[in-house]
């Protein structure tokens, strides 16, 4: 969406209503799948991500697909917004991570205000919330970037950057965003332990890490070779298809 079409609620506006139209948008036409992400420390599950669904199980991406352009912020909203209710409902207790794809400098301010909103409306504790953002170089400008963390620090929100490893890109802006969380991507991780090259940037990825004090998870994990390779090289935290398929909410 266009960002000079994106604003934050003045003074007298109606946060209720957007949350309405943002909900109305949607009606019952999706529906979440939560995903585990693991401690193999510990082995037990310190979070869960909401993944958005369509009602035949069809994936994030065929569901957007839907989505005409111009309504696509409200659409990220609205995703969210159900996605506290449903974890509410499934009485998610640990950490809650919610996709955040059309954040920019002109509504971050409006993410947090709806997202403290409905974590109140849910009982749930904001500080269990992580937002995924996924290209930072969509944000845009560095002074953007830096902007939209410091606004989101402020809020109490920690940050993930997600599919880290997947382009160029991605790695040079980490340093300007400083999310509390990366997660690297799958292209990244298939079959890392038959690939020098992409071992590289893993290690790469840890050093930058242990540097700036993020949380790195290696996200799509999906055979037992890269678990164990991830694993031997210092990576702490999981999610994928190896551990589990995703559930989905019983209601929507």
């Amino acid at each position: 969406m266009n960002e000079q079409t994106q604003t934050r609620l003045r003074p007298g506006d109606d946060l209720h209503g957007h949350i309405r139209s943002c909900q109305e948008l949607v009606g019952s036409d999706i529906q979440f799948a939560f995903q585990t992400i693991l401690d193999a420390r510990e082995l037990e599950v310190v979070a869960f991500e909401a993944l958005v669904r369509g009602l035949a199980g069809e994936p994030a991406a065929t569901v957007i697909s839907r989505i005409a352009q111009e309504n696509r912020f409200d659409f990220d909203q609205a995703c969210r917004i159900r996605a506290l209710e449903a974890a509410a409902r499934s009485e998610v207790e640990q950490d809650l991570h919610l996709n955040c794809a059309e954040i920019r400098t002109s509504n971050v301010n409006l993410v947090s205000e709806v997202i403290h909103h409905m974590a109140r409306r849910n009982r749930i504790d904001s500080d269990k919330i992580v937002l995924e953002i996924a290209g930072l170089t969509r944000l845009g400008t560095r002074r953007q970037i830096g902007e939209i963390r410091r606004e989101l620090q402020a809020a109490g929100l920690r940050t993930l950057a997600d599919n880290v490893g997947l382009n160029h890109a991605d790695l040079s802006v980490l340093a300007a965003f400083q999310p509390d969380m990366i997660k690297l991507d799958r292209a990244l991780v298939a079959k890392i332990e038959q690939s020098r090259q992409r071992q590289a940037v893993v290690r790469g990825c840890l050093s930058l890490c242990r540097d700036l004090g993020i949380r790195l998870i290696a996200g799509g994990i999906e055979t037992a070779e890269e678990l164990a390779w991830l694993r031997d090289n210092g990576v702490e935290f999981f999610q994928g298809f190896y551990f589990t398929q995703p559930d989905l909410d019983a209601e929507r």
